[in-house]
């Protein structure tokens, strides 16, 4: 195993860019996606927050509407505040965010997208925004960090191994792309 090359395919650094809105990919945790969210919308580095995530039962509550919650509770004004309840994938949180741009906004009206996710899932979500989105539309991304591993122990932790093992094993059976080609897509 390429730990080396793996560690700079699944722990991008921020792409330090400004977004028309971030698509906020929920989690069993919807505290950890939202105080990212917040931090970048306080930042004025977005001036949206596009929540996305279907009913977790883990949570036993809708990803989105529970990150919803706590982005009032923080501040952000509810006009800045758009809510994706249905993905449950997330092919389906980029699709469906993006068909709720174009609703809520219009066609060409969103010319760039801040991806938020967990550093190693944001490969996935970059590939599955480049699959669903059109080419003119400008990625950024932000990521935030585990709680149980880093960028610089995820090889000797068993929860980092299987994460990023199970990025991989996905990425290649959603996109047909080996290792050296995910590395590749985000630079």
């Amino acid at each position: 195993m390429d730990t080396k090359l793996i560690t700079q395919c699944f722990f991008p650094s921020d792409s330090q860019a400004n977004a028309d809105v971030a698509i906020v990919f929920g989690m069993s945790n919807p505290a950890r996606p939202l105080a990212r969210a917040v931090e970048l919308f306080e930042a004025r580095m977005v001036r949206a927050l596009l929540l996305t995530g279907g009913y977790n039962e883990k949570l036993r509550a809708v990803e989105a509407h529970e990150m919803a919650r706590l982005a009032r509770q923080r501040g952000v004004p509810a006009d800045a505040i758009l809510v994706e309840d249905r993905a449950v994938n997330t092919e389906q949180n980029v699709a469906f965010a993006w068909d709720m741009l174009q609703s809520r906004f219009g066609r060409g009206a969103i010319g760039s997208v801040m991806l938020l996710t967990i550093h190693y899932h944001m490969r996935r979500a970059y590939l599955a925004a480049r699959r669903r989105l059109p080419a003119d539309v400008a990625l950024h991304w932000a990521c935030y960090p585990s709680i149980h591993y880093s960028s610089e122990n995820w090889f000797d932790v068993e929860q980092g191994r299987r994460d990023v093992e199970s990025e991989i094993a996905k990425i290649e059976r959603y996109y047909s792309l080996s290792l050296p080609e995910i590395a590749r897509q985000i630079r």
